[in-house]
């Protein structure tokens, strides 16, 4: 009898409406966020998995490649490979229009549907209600419970696979577990061989990047946040000699240069991460990082002059706010006077910052959102986003909104950054939206802003000029949604932006 993991195929699904959105972990944002969407990591580290555990597996990207499942089936067809399963990541915002089209795949060869992301993470029942033609959801990561999907002779085996939550006739039958991947420390390679690693481009200069994962899990408890929920508090690290390892086999194997540290919090640990500096600068190899950062884990100056020395560029930090009591409401546990020393050591080194500022968060009225616009100006960091706070389905800002009333909708389509979905204060999402629209405009605007960064402005220009043209025009303009400025980063996912030294 064949196994379903004969020849598992992993898709990223196609463009919604045009739009491309990344679909990786807890991040879920459209293209414009980042200036280019990320590589599928999830699906390059589950197909290396299925392919040590004897799959014949295929990955596609339809939306790199920007293909439709109907080019995917062709090709398909054309080389003779017939799948025994399908599995995608999708999220909040684009589960109805990835189902759909996954859909053509389900009825093309008969197969089951699988799927993973933060909406099975979070709200697992109410995701399986929304995807009816989905077979089952992977809660949390999702890795083992794929390799054990992949050893079932039939679907009538999925009870024996604890963290997922399936479909049994007309009833949903819940997860047991939250998945959490036993081999993370030891993971492989990921199978970067199955994409064309050209076709993700860091904006500004158009070079290739490529994805290394440093922890996971995050022992904070930010409201906003689905990042907890998907991975868990545990914070769990891989070792700086395998963290190296994976760097430079990205470099002599690819030519990759420029590497995406991905954690939510990559140098939570100083110990350990400053082992790694070591390692890596003990290496002497050609390469630069970025990643994400708390701005308390960046007041010691000798740590982060080591970053630096390492190959660190950029770091991203979430200030979210002026108030240290507006952050203390969203369990952010992070001081003012913190921000401002690792701003200083970040300059003093030269690491890039690039800063995130929710605006919109329950509580707050007009005059906060102003606020927040005059401090993230006058702590005057490298890059600024600013973004509306979105109560992202099982995160403990979810249920807030929800309690008090403060939901003016609850259309999984719009629970992204382009939407403001809540009420109160003064606040909806006229007033808020167009808050975001003066912040990038005072923010980007500013004569000695532009002086400072008229070198990033023009290699953006002449790399990505359609990018610079749309953000451009929705600083001077407005608009709905909401485009960052160079270098492009995301926003409360804690993602890091993606680009080169300078």
């Amino acid at each position: 009898m064949t196994v379903l993991g004969a020849r598992p195929l992993l898709v990223n699904p196609p463009l919604v409406d045009g739009v491309a959105f990344t679909r990786l972990g807890r991040c879920q944002e459209r293209e414009e966020v980042l200036g280019t969407t990320k590589p599928p990591y999830n699906l390059a580290l589950a197909a290396a998995l299925l392919r040590d555990h004897g799959c014949d597996v295929r990955l596609a990207d339809l939306t790199a490649s920007r293909e439709s499942v109907g080019d995917l089936i062709e090709r398909l067809d054309a080389e003779g490979f017939r799948p025994t399963f399908v599995v995608f990541p999708s999220t909040t915002p684009t589960l109805a229009a990835d189902t759909a089209a996954m859909s053509q795949l389900k009825a093309r060869y008969g197969v089951p549907l699988f799927c993973f992301g933060p909406h099975a993470s979070t709200a697992p029942r109410e995701a399986m209600e929304r995807a009816p033609v989905v077979d089952g959801m992977f809660v949390g990561e999702p890795e083992d419970g794929l390799v054990a999907l992949a050893a079932c002779e039939s679907l009538s085996e999925l009870d024996q696979i604890p963290s997922l939550t399936f479909r049994l006739g007309d009833s949903i039958e819940p997860h047991r577990q939250h998945g959490r991947f036993a081999g993370f420390a030891t993971a492989p390679f990921p199978a970067w061989d199955l994409v064309d690693l050209d076709q993700y481009r860091v904006p500004i200069v158009g070079r290739p990047y490529m994805i290394v994962e440093t922890s996971r899990g995050c022992p904070y408890s930010c409201d906003f946040c689905v990042a907890p929920i998907h991975q868990g508090h545990q914070f769990r690290e891989r070792s700086a000699a395998a963290i190296v390892d994976e760097m430079e086999e990205g470099y002599r194997r690819f030519g990759v240069t420029v590497f995406y540290l991905w954690g939510d919090t990559v140098t939570l640990n100083v110990k350990t991460f400053s082992a790694f500096c070591e390692e890596l600068i003990a290496r002497r190899l050609p390469i630069q990082w970025i990643g994400n950062a708390r701005a308390d884990n960046l007041v010691d100056l000798a740590f982060v002059r080591r970053l630096r020395q390492s190959g660190c560029w950029m770091l991203a930090l979430g200030l979210e706010t002026e108030s240290d009591e507006t952050r203390n409401d969203m369990m952010k546990r992070l001081e003012g006077k913190k921000i401002t020393t690792a701003l200083a050591n970040m300059r003093a080194t030269g690491i890039r910052s690039f800063t995130f500022f929710i605006l919109g968060y329950p509580g707050e009225t007009p005059a906060s959102l102003e606020r927040t616009i005059e401090y993230a100006i006058s702590v005057d960091p490298d890059f600024a986003n600013f973004y509306p706070a979105v109560p992202y389905p099982g995160t403990a800002l979810y249920a807030k909104a929800r309690s008090h009333g403060w939901l003016a909708s609850e259309d999984w389509s719009r629970m992204e950054y382009s939407y403001y979905l809540m009420r109160g204060n003064g606040l909806d999402e006229s007033v808020v939206m167009e808050a975001i629209h003066r912040a990038r405009r005072r923010f980007y605007l500013r004569p000695a802003y532009i002086a400072r960064h008229a070198g990033d402005l023009l290699r953006l220009a002449l790399t990505k000029g359609s990018a610079t043209w749309s953000f451009a025009a929705r600083v001077v303009f407005g608009g709905r949604v909401p485009v960052v400025a160079p270098p492009l980063a995301a926003p409360e996912q804690r993602t890091a932006p993606v680009l080169p030294p300078s």
